[in-house]
């Protein structure tokens, strides 16, 4: 069950690239980002390979996610078209800063520029690139009131696409409890804030469920 995002709620399969154009200092999944880890944690698989596991765990869910890392690094066109075939929809999410030809062709694009917090910066020009495409949506990560500043600018550049909050998650620190309470301070902030009225607060709800466990 997708946790987060658009998608929250719905069933779909999940493909992690490993490697990363970004370093975030909140990066919840190093193990497909830094290189060591990508080494040790990853499997090469070709598209068709990809396409048959996916049927082996369940045949019936009717998404993949391709996620990472910055599956925007890849080339993976044929993986795109081997799975649309065997009839699955696609969502992609990637932070904006590469831009591939096959995210036209996919069903949805989840685009996650990252805030302040990251400590990464926002390239407006690459990110906007991606604002054209038809099934495109923002997603911003929110930890504190610089993060919601951010927000509010994304808000303001793109005020036409589909808008997300999402709760910042700081992995090894935060238990439920105080998830809930960021995830009551950004719902009243966003309430707050008039230019906000069409944003979408959500916590990650696997995170709730589960903690910060792999797998689920």
């Amino acid at each position: 069950i997708q946790g987060e995002g658009a998608m929250i709620g719905r069933q779909t399969h999940f493909v992690r690239f490993g490697g990363c154009d970004y370093a975030c200092s909140w990066c919840d999944t190093p193990y497909a980002v830094e290189p060591a880890q990508v080494r040790a944690n990853s499997v090469r698989m070709g598209a068709a390979a990809i396409v048959e596991r996916l049927l082996e765990l369940n045949p019936h869910t009717p998404w993949v996610t391709l996620s990472g890392g910055n599956p925007a690094l890849q080339r993976i066109d044929p993986l795109v078209d081997a799975l649309h075939a065997a009839g699955y929809q696609i969502a992609v999410e990637t932070q904006g800063s590469r831009y591939r030809t096959w995210l036209e062709r996919v069903d949805l694009v989840t685009v996650s520029p990252k805030p302040p917090s990251s400590g990464m910066a926002t390239n407006w020009d690459d990110l906007a690139r991606f604002i054209h495409l038809p099934a495109a949506n923002l997603k911003v990560v929110v930890f504190d009131e610089a993060d919601f500043a951010y927000a509010c600018e994304v808000q303001r550049r793109f005020p036409d696409t589909p808008l997300y909050l999402q709760v910042g998650n700081a992995v090894g620190h935060d238990d439920t409890a105080t998830l809930l309470a960021k995830l009551d301070w950004l719902s009243q902030r966003t309430l707050a804030e008039p230019s906000m009225r069409a944003a979408v607060v959500l916590p990650q709800l696997h995170v709730l469920l589960y903690g910060n466990r792999r797998g689920v």
